[in-house]
C-alpha cells in the first residue's frame, strides 16, 4: 500500500473510532470533559467503567470491550413520535464494573488506554467505503493530483471535481463515503442529485446538524439532463458556493460542460490486483496479505464488483476464505458476461486456488498462441499475419528464434541499430516479462506503456515487429486513421474499443497504435465539432486505462507530432514513458546495412576493396 492509501485508509479508521467514542459517551460508557490546552478548548473522554478491568493486552481488552460493554456501542432506535413509553432503554453500567474516584484519575494513561480500546472495540471496518478510498487513491496518483490540492479547493467556493472510475457501484459508494464517513474536510456534506430541483440554500438542515449542500451528477445511463438543464443546475450551484462533483462508473463520458471546465480531474482504472491486495493488507495486515500474494494474482480482479469486495472480505474471517469467495465471485460475474450461464464458479474457484501461479501463465501463454494461430487463416500466406478483423486490426505472430528464411535471421530488438533508449527499454521490458511469467514480479511493477516518436521513416514500426519477436508474443497493429474509417461516431468509438477487446483476447500481446496523434486533443466546447473530437480523446483515455490495468497487455503508441497529443494520454499510468528515436547517425546507419545485407555485406565489402586497389 502505497503513502496515500495508507494515510487515507487510517484516516477513515480514525474518524470511524471517533464516532464510536461519542456513541459511547451518548450511551454512558464515557464522559467527556472541557479543557483548556494551549489557549485552545479540548474535549477529553474519561472512562466511565473501572479501567482496572483492563489487561494491557490489546486483543484481550477489545473482546473483553465486547462481551461486557456491547450495549454501548450500538446506536439506539430512535423513539417513535408521541409514544414516550417506547423509548430505548439507556444501558447501566453494573455496580462492580463502575469507575470510582475522580480528579487526577482522569488524565491518568490507564483512563487514556481505556478510551482508546473502547474506540478499537466498538469500530466495525466497512470493506466497500476502504474499496472506494483505495480506488479515489489510485485514481489521484495516475491523474498526478496531490491530497494538499484538494483540501485547497474544497477550502474556496464554488470547486468543481470529475471522476471518472470504471468500477459497478463506485458512484453511489463515493456518495455515502462523502455524506457518512466525515471524511472530507469542511463538511459535514449532503447531496443533492442534479436531476432534482436544486436547493436554494447553500446549507441543508439534516439530522439536526447543518451540511454543505453539493450538487453531484452521476454519469449513468439514465442521465435525464440536456444541456441547458444541465447548464442551469451548475450556475445555481455555483453562484452558491456550493462543491460540484461529477462521478462516472460507465464508458459514458463525463458532461462536457463539467469536464472542460471542473478544477480538478481524477481517472482511475478498475479493480486489479493491486487493488485487492491492498484492501486485504487494510482488514488483515500487510504480513498476512504478502503471504497470500500469489493466490491474489490469479483472481480475476476486473470482474469484480465493490459489492463483491463487501460481500468475500470480512474481519474475522480468514483471509484465505476471503480470497476463495472472491475468485469464485469473478469466475461466475465472467461466466454470466461472457453467456455461460451460471452455476460454474465454485469449480472455477477451486481450480484457480490449487493451480500455482507459473502453471496458469505458462497455461494462459499456450492459449493466447494458439487463439492467435487459429484466427491467422489459410489467406496468411505463411508470413504469420491474420486477415483482417472488422475493426481494421492485423494479429502479427513473432517470427520464431530458429526460423532463418530467406537467408536471413528474425528481426530482434538484439539487432537492431540505432534506437538507442527504446531498445534499453525493449530489453528491459524482456527481463520483467520473464520474471512475470516466473511469478517473481507484479505486471503493476512493469514499465508496459510506451509513447514512441520521431520523425518519419525512422522506424517506430520495425520497432514493434522486432520487438514481438524479441517477446515472442502476439503484435496487434492498428492506428488511429484505421478507427476514424468508420462512418457515425459510435462506429469510431466501437472499433477502438474492440480493437483494445481484441488485444485483450490475445494477451500477453502488444497493442501498437500508429498515428496515435491523429486523435487530437480536448478543446472547448464551443470550437466547431468539439463533441466529436472530445468524445473520441475521453474514449481512449477510458480504453487506455483499462488495458493498462488489464495483464499482458503492452500499449506502445507511435507519432511523429508528439506535441499534438492531449497531455491526459501521456499522464501517469497511461502513455507516461516517452522516447524518441533520432535519425540515425553514421554508426547506426552502418548497423543497419548490415542487418539488410546480411552475407551479402562481405561480397560488397570486398569488391569495393578491390575496385579501390585497381584504381
Amino acid at each position: 500500500m502505497d503513502r496515500l492509501s495508507s494515510f487515507l485508509v487510517q484516516r477513515l479508521r480514525h474518524k470511524t473510532r471517533q464516532e464510536v467514542r461519542r456513541l459511547a459517551m451518548r450511551n454512558g460508557l464515557l464522559t467527556m470533559k472541557v479543557v483548556h490546552v494551549d489557549g485552545y478548548l479540548v474535549g477529553r473522554y474519561s472512562p466511565a467503567f473501572d479501567p482496572s478491568q483492563l489487561s494491557g493486552d490489546a486483543a484481550r481488552d477489545r473482546q473483553w470491550v465486547r462481551d461486557h460493554l456491547a450495549p454501548f456501542l450500538i446506536e439506539p432506535d430512535q423513539p417513535k413520535t408521541g409514544s414516550p413509553d417506547l423509548s430505548p432503554p439507556v444501558p447501566c453500567l453494573p455496580g462492580h464494573l463502575r469507575r470510582l474516584g475522580s480528579g487526577l484519575q482522569e488524565a491518568s494513561a490507564s483512563a487514556a488506554y481505556a478510551v482508546h480500546i473502547v474506540g478499537k472495540a466498538g469500530e466495525a471496518l466497512n470493506v466497500k467505503n476502504i474499496a472506494t478510498l483505495l480506488l479515489l487513491a489510485a485514481a489521484m496518483h495516475e491523474s498526478g493530483v496531490a491530497l494538499p490540492d484538494l483540501f485547497r479547493l474544497l477550502r474556496q467556493p464554488a470547486p468543481v471535481f470529475s471522476i471518472h472510475v470504471q468500477v459497478e457501484g463506485f458512484e453511489r459508494a463515493l456518495l455515502a463515503l462523502i455524506e457518512k464517513a466525515s471524511l472530507v474536510p469542511f463538511g459535514p456534506y449532503v447531496g443533492m442529485a442534479a436531476d432534482f430541483t436544486f436547493v436554494e440554500d447553500m446549507w441543508a438542515w439534516s439530522e439536526g446538524e447543518a451540511k454543505r449542500v453539493f450538487l453531484h451528477v452521476l454519469v449513468g445511463d439514465d442521465l435525464r439532463l440536456n444541456r441547458p438543464t444541465m447548464r442551469r443546475q451548475l450556475l445555481r450551484a455555483l453562484a452558491h458556493g456550493s462543491p460540484v462533483l461529477a462521478v462516472s462508473e460507465t464508458n459514458q463520458a463525463i458532461p462536457d460542460q463539467i469536464d472542460l471546465t471542473c478544477d480538478v480531474r481524477l481517472t482511475g482504472g478498475g479493480i486489479d490486483a493491486a487493488l485487492i491486495s491492498d484492501l486485504l493488507e487494510a482488514v488483515y495486515g500487510r504480513e498476512a496479505a504478502s503471504a497470500h500474494a500469489i493466490l491474489v494474482r490469479e483472481i480475476d480482479a476486473a470482474a469484480l464488483t465493490l459489492d463483491d469486495l463487501a460481500i468475500a472480505i470480512r474481519p474475522g474471517r480468514p483471509i484465505h476464505i476471503s480470497i476463495e469467495a472472491l475468485a469464485g465471485l469473478a469466475a461466475r460475474n465472467r461466466n454470466e458476461a461472457e453467456g455461460d450461464g451460471q452455476g460454474g464458479g465454485s469449480s472455477s474457484t477451486r481450480r484457480i486456488i490449487a493451480q500455482s501461479s507459473s502453471e496458469r501463465r505458462n497455461d494462459d501463454a499456450k492459449n493466447s498462441k494458439s487463439s492467435a494461430s487459429s484466427s491467422s487463416g489459410s489467406g496468411s500466406g505463411g508470413k504469420g499475419k491474420s486477415k483482417r478483423k472488422p475493426t481494421g486490426a492485423e494479429v502479427v505472430l513473432p517470427q520464431p528464434p530458429e526460423d532463418d528464411r530467406d537467408g536471413k535471421p528474425p528481426l530482434v530488438v538484439e539487432t537492431l541499430s540505432g534506437y538507442g533508449a527504446a531498445k534499453d527499454w525493449a530489453l528491459g521490458l524482456r527481463a520483467d516479462l520473464a520474471n512475470y511469467r516466473s511469478g517473481d514480479l507484479d505486471w503493476s511493477e512493469m514499465s508496459t506503456k510506451l509513447l514512441l516518436s520521431g520523425p518519419p521513416e525512422t522506424g517506430k514500426t520495425t520497432f514493434a515487429r522486432a520487438l514481438c519477436n524479441s517477446l515472442q508474443i502476439p503484435l496487434v497493429v492498428t492506428s488511429v486513421s484505421t478507427w476514424l474509417q468508420g462512418e457515425y461516431l459510435h462506429d469510431v468509438l466501437g472499433r477502438m474499443a474492440d480493437t483494445f477487446a481484441e488485444a485483450r483476447a490475445q494477451a500477453p500481446c502488444i497493442l501498437f497504435i500508429d498515428e496515435i496523434d491523429g486523435i487530437g486533443m480536448r478543446v472547448s466546447a464551443s470550437k466547431d465539432y468539439a463533441d466529436y473530437w472530445n468524445a473520441c480523446v475521453n474514449k481512449l483515455l477510458e480504453l487506455l486505462d483499462g488495458a493498462l490495468k488489464s495483464e499482458g497487455v503492452i500499449v506502445v503508441g507511435a507519432t511523429n507530432r508528439p506535441n499534438e497529443i492531449d497531455e491526459a494520454i501521456r499522464r501517469s499510468g497511461r502513455l507516461e514513458t516517452h522516447i524518441e528515436i533520432p535519425r540515425p547517425d553514421i554508426p547506426a546507419l552502418s548497423g543497419i546495412l548490415a542487418h539488410h545485407l546480411g552475407p551479402d555485406l562481405d561480397v560488397i565489402a570486398a569488391d569495393a576493396g578491390r575496385e579501390g586497389a585497381s584504381s
